[in-house]
């Protein structure tokens, strides 16, 4: 045991030696001070292919020679550096989870195969299933037993739909059961509850899953029916992922199938929310239902829900999916509920202007994106819709549900549809912040200048060129303060930043830059300290 241990370190040793350490500083825009670190140099293009707990560990991939390599943030050094075998990758604390149907270890089969390595790189067990969920937090992978289909591409699981959970740590199984998902969109809903450490999953059924042990409880809730649509949206919507875990992913539909014929869904004092193609539901944490009114069926579409004091508003916005493409279906309408008894207020039919592409549903208001303009419903009990053009909101080809961020003075901007703030992203390749109280723009910015947050403190602004590839121009780091305020600014080539106890790294495309914020004084908030 002992000499293996010394083989690991050694090993990893011998990986940092091979690459080239050295000072660096990069200029803070704010202040116009250089802020030093330590560079590290792979002399070769280096991708970011994923990271875990806001930068502690970063998986690189180096295309030229086929490498990926484990990075640790805290110690500044690779963990490992060894052959990249392909596949779907992600880092948890557990290691590194690799999954492909060419499995080395397993001779003479077609399906998919996943494996897990250590932090140190040591291979510590395959299982044949493809994942759909992981969450290292509670130690466990789930998913089904799968293959790749050359021919088109396209992943097929296996028609008994049995869900397997397996130990993350050992791949000891935990359970398996039978958890359809064929006729909906799979794991696009997951919910972890905190009260009972079980999750809440919609796949074909509502279930209450404890990862340890199964399936706890099934509801039969609708997301889909089959049917014809009103008209076609030429605009192509993806699924989102609605997940508080690590990683889910959605797993297969029934090409035949409209879906998305559902809400999003709400947990609240121990209650959960949603609404399905029929109803909709108020349910305890042991999916007990409290109530459950009736929706005209005949209208319904993908719908959101909100919370508004004692009451659940209810938007439908005449749209659904087919094969990840959305299309007219049902009606538009806007409805009122009693929070604690499902009673009805009342359900309103809306009078939508242009074809249906997105809809949003406000504060008191609800949006709707159609090929005329913005639609804007006030008024609920008694709706009024004001169409505001192209000369209003610009060339707008949807509304967007990803949070980006502004650069707004000394602050960061969320861009996001919240309250009655819509977020517009244009054909002409500006975005839009439109403030539905002040029925106006309020904010514009080129979409190519919009920040994604990679952890917290830290917002990065990626230079790309039309195919999304990161190009050789600089890009830009912003760093704010726990107030808030931006406390440093950078202009350099990355493709990745993260913020992790007072340790910046920064992912250049061919090495690595960090530094401690505050090195000399741990005890003072590093931030607070950059900002004086």
């Amino acid at each position: 045991m002992k000499k293996s241990i010394l083989t690991i370190i050694m090993l990893a040793i011998a990986v940092i030696a091979m690459a080239d350490n050295r000072s660096m500083s990069l200029k803070n825009l704010v202040s116009g001070t250089d802020l030093s670190g330590n560079y590290l140099d792979l002399n070769m293009n280096t991708m970011l292919v994923d990271q875990c707990h806001g930068g502690e560990m970063l998986l690189l991939y180096q295309q030229r020679n086929s490498e990926a390599m484990l990075y640790s943030s805290v110690e500044q050094g690779f963990r490992w550096k060894k052959d990249n075998r392909g596949g779907i990758f992600q880092v948890t604390r557990m290691g590194l989870l690799n999954s492909n149907n060419t499995d080395r270890n397993v001779k003479g089969n077609t399906g998919f195969f996943t494996t897990l390595d250590d932090l140190m790189g040591n291979h510590v067990w395959t299982r044949n299933i493809l994942p759909v969920y992981v969450d290292d937090s509670a130690n466990v992978v789930l998913g089904y037993r799968a293959r790749w289909n050359s021919f088109n591409g396209d992943v097929e699981f296996h028609s008994k739909n049995i869900m397997y959970a397996y130990r993350l740590s050992d791949g000891k199984e935990l359970w398996q059961d039978t958890i359809s998902h064929y006729t909906r969109w799979g794991w696009n809903n997951v919910m972890y509850l905190p009260e009972s450490g079980y999750y809440l999953v919609w796949t074909d059924q509502l279930l209450l899953i404890d990862p340890q042990g199964g399936v706890v409880r099934r509801v039969n809730v609708n997301s889909g029916r089959y049917g014809v649509p009103v008209g076609v949206s030429h605009k192509d919507h993806s699924t989102d992922h609605n997940s508080d875990a690590d990683y889910a992913f959605t797993p297969y539909v029934d090409r035949g199938y409209w879906t998305g014929i559902k809400s999003n869904v709400i947990f609240k004092d121990g209650q959960i929310f949603l609404a399905d193609g029929e109803d909709l539901y108020c349910m305890d944490e042991d999916l007990n239902v409290l109530w459950f009114p009736q929706l005209p069926k005949e209208k319904t579409s993908a719908m959101r829900i909100r919370i508004d004091g004692d009451r659940i508003t209810l938007l439908s916005t005449g749209i659904a999916y087919l094969e990840g493409c959305s299309y007219e279906v049902g009606k538009p309408f806007v409805a009122q509920f009693d929070l604690s008894t499902g009673k009805p207020y009342f359900i309103k039919s809306l009078d939508i202007n242009g074809k249906i592409q997105d809809a949003c549903l406000g504060n008191g208001k609800a949006f709707y994106l159609t090929s005329n303009g913005l639609n804007e419903v006030e008024n609920f009990t008694n709706p009024s819709v004001t169409v505001y053009g192209k000369d209003v909101i610009g060339k707008t080809e949807e509304i967007s549900n990803h949070t980006k961020y502004a650069l707004d003075g000394d602050k960061m901007m969320a861009m996001t549809c919240q309250d009655n703030n819509v977020y517009l992203v244009g054909k002409d390749g500006m975005s839009r912040l439109f403030d539905g109280n002040a029925n106006k723009v309020v904010k514009t910015v080129a979409t190519s200048e919009l920040y994604d947050k990679t952890s917290d403190n830290v917002y990065t602004c990626m230079n790309r060129d039309k195919k999304g590839e990161i190009t050789d121009d600089p890009s830009n780091l912003v760093i704010t303060g726990n107030n808030g305020n931006v406390a440093a600014h950078f202009n350099t080539q990355f493709n990745g930043a993260f913020y992790n106890d007072g340790m910046l790294t920064v992912v250049m495309k061919t090495g690595i830059f960090s530094t401690k914020l505050c090195p000399r004084y741990p005890r003072i908030d590093p931030l607070a300290l950059l900002e004086n």
